[in-house]
């Protein structure tokens, strides 16, 4: 989860807005305001998630909150506007059908993709970590980096598209609803599987890296909000979240990680205090607040 996390604002974040500018030089992406609701969801699963390590446990109380987020974040996304797509190749082909046709086709599809991951997760985990102890590299850092990269790819894949084509705020907002969905649907899903597997409500305990690790993933997910909260996102900004993400993937010491973490507190205050437009942005992320009609 930390991993994923990580990948998806360090590097996603940053490719879309890369893509965008070696198709069309543009040096900003302006998000539209419809993607408040993502953006305010992931402040508020982000603020949540700072909860998670200073109690050291991830619990069913944790999954029912963070659920319950996820059901406010999908009620609240249901309820923005929507324009209708333009659809090539599959699925195209799969619109032309009639309503019976789609909601089958739809359901057969799920039903593929869902066989392929339960035959082919716990193979892949099983081998990562036999493949880290073979060449002596450290079981947490595969598992951490090598499948996130894996089971990312795809959103990585659809968010470079999107901005080929120059659909740039499409492509960030797909890897900002994918970030809510990790914080919420994931996150809490974690704790679930664990007291299932158990067989009873025990909470998982969190030791001392799993803690330190949560909070630098929170922390970034706070810079990288402060960074959006004006909702746009210029290639500056990018490469400064790209820069920030990469030394992680070779300072693993728990000295590096509380030094990462604090970088992105310190960034994320110092925009907040220097720049008016951001201050006004973060004031605006607090998705249950009720605004004052204008």
């Amino acid at each position: 989860m930390t991993g994923g996390n990580r990948l998806l604002i360090g590097v996603g974040w940053a490719t879309g807005v890369f893509a965008l500018w070696l198709r069309y030089r543009h040096r900003e992406v302006r998000l539209p305001r419809e993607q408040a609701v993502e953006v305010n969801w992931l402040a508020l699963a982000t603020l949540y998630s700072f909860v998670i390590p200073a109690k050291g446990t991830l619990s069913l109380f944790d999954t029912g909150v963070l659920f319950l987020m996820f059901a406010g974040y999908v009620r609240a996304a249901g309820k923005t506007h929507h324009e209708e797509p333009e659809l090539e190749g599959p699925a195209e082909l799969l619109a032309r059908l009639a309503p019976a046709g789609r909601r089958g086709a739809s359901l057969a599809l799920a039903l593929v993709a869902g066989a392929a991951i339960v035959t082919a997760a716990e193979p892949f985990a099983e081998s990562l970590i036999a493949t880290g102890r073979q060449f002596g590299i450290e079981e947490f850092l595969l598992v951490q980096w090598l499948a996130p990269l894996v089971s990312e790819s795809p959103e990585f894949v659809v968010a470079v598209l999107f901005a080929l084509r120059g659909s740039a705020a499409a492509s960030i907002g797909t890897l900002i609803s994918s970030a809510v969905n990790q914080w919420t649907l994931l996150v809490g899903a974690l704790p679930a599987a664990f007291a299932l597997s158990h067989g009873s409500a025990v909470p998982m305990q969190l030791d001392g890296r799993q803690r330190e690790e949560i909070f630098l993933t929170s922390a970034q997910s706070v810079f990288a909000l402060v960074v959006i909260a004006n909702f746009t996102f210029s290639r500056l900004e990018a490469a400064v979240l790209f820069l920030l993400f990469v030394p992680q993937l070779f300072l693993t010491t728990p000295a590096a990680r509380w030094t990462h973490a604090t970088l992105y507190l310190v960034l994320a205050a110092g925009i907040v205090c220097f720049s008016p437009t951001a201050r006004a942005g973060v004031r605006q992320l607090l998705p249950l607040r009720r605004r004052r009609p204008s």
